[in-house]
This record gives structure tokens, sequence and C-alpha cells, in this order.
């Protein structure tokens, strides 16, 4: 084995290191998606679910209701509405990076002056590359959710409340 074989060998390995941790930090950015994805979409439908209920327990009372509870209403269905806007904003974040580009991968497998060990490092700086640029995005994403929670306990809290108010105190 001569001194060239050794340093490809290691070359090799260090590639195939970086391509393992790559991938993982890949793998999890996408869980880490459709986490947050699942996230919204079990607030959005509890919201929902206690909306409907408490709102109908409202409208089922022959009584006048007080003017606290209607307040409190109002602001839970604006603290709803709030939800829903985030929800939608956060589910629009779509535009994510899926590098390497898989007609500039044929490119430089086609292209003679580039060996394997060149096109796996690019494609690992590429998928690094992508990791950077879908972070940022994700943060967002996981911004809009924790807003998400925030307008949801407001929703609950203030519909609650309310009905609680009418119908024991008022």
């Amino acid at each position: 084995m001569t001194e060239r074989d050794v340093k490809d060998l290691d070359l090799k390995d260090k590639l195939t290191t970086a391509h393992e941790v790559i991938e993982h930090r890949l793998a999890a950015l996408w869980n880490a998606i459709d986490t947050i994805d699942t996230k919204t979409n079990i607030i959005l439908g509890f919201a929902s679910t206690i909306l409907v209920i408490l709102a109908g327990f409202y409208s089922l009372g022959t009584k006048t209701w007080p003017a606290l509870s209607i307040v409190l209403f109002g602001i839970s269905l604006a603290a709803y509405i709030t939800l829903l806007i985030l929800s939608i904003f956060s589910y629009r974040i779509r535009d994510w990076s899926y590098r390497p580009d898989a007609n500039a991968l044929i490119e430089h497998s086609q292209d003679r002056k580039y060996n394997k060990a060149d096109i796996e490092g690019w494609v690992a700086t590429e998928c690094m590359s992508a990791c950077y640029a879908n972070l940022g995005m994700l943060k967002t994403k996981s911004r809009l959710t924790n807003w998400v929670l925030y307008a949801f306990a407001v929703e609950t809290v203030t519909l609650t409340s309310g009905l609680a108010y009418g119908l024991f105190i008022g």
C-alpha cells in the first residue's frame, strides 16, 4: 500500500464520517419540522373543539349573560382568530432548501475533472448549507407555534372564565 493509498483511505473515512453526521443532522431537521407541524395541528384541533363546545353552552342558556362574560367570550374569539392566523403563517413556511440540486449533482458526477472524493466533499458541503439555510426557517416556524400555544391558552382561559362567571357568579 502506497502513501497515496493511505491518504485516499484517510480522506474516504473522513468523508464517510462527515456524510453520516450531515445525514443525521438532516434527519433531525426534517423530524423537527414534522414535530412542529404536528403540535400546531393538535393545538388547532383542541382550540376549535373547545370553542365549539363552550360556545354551545353560551347559546343554550335562556338567561341574559353578564357583560363580563360577553367580553371574555369576545376575547376568546379574538384569541382563536389569532391562533388561526399564526397557524396559517406556520404552515406556509415551506420553501425548504433541498441541496444538493439533482441536476448539479449529475453534472458534477459526469465531469471527469472531479473524482469520487471531490464529489462526496461537495455533496457534504451542499447538505450542510441546506441545514444552515433551513435552520432560520425552522426557528421562525417554532416561534410561530409557540405563539399558537399562547393564543390557545388565552382562548381557553377566557372562554371558560366567561362561562363560569356567567353560570355561577353573574
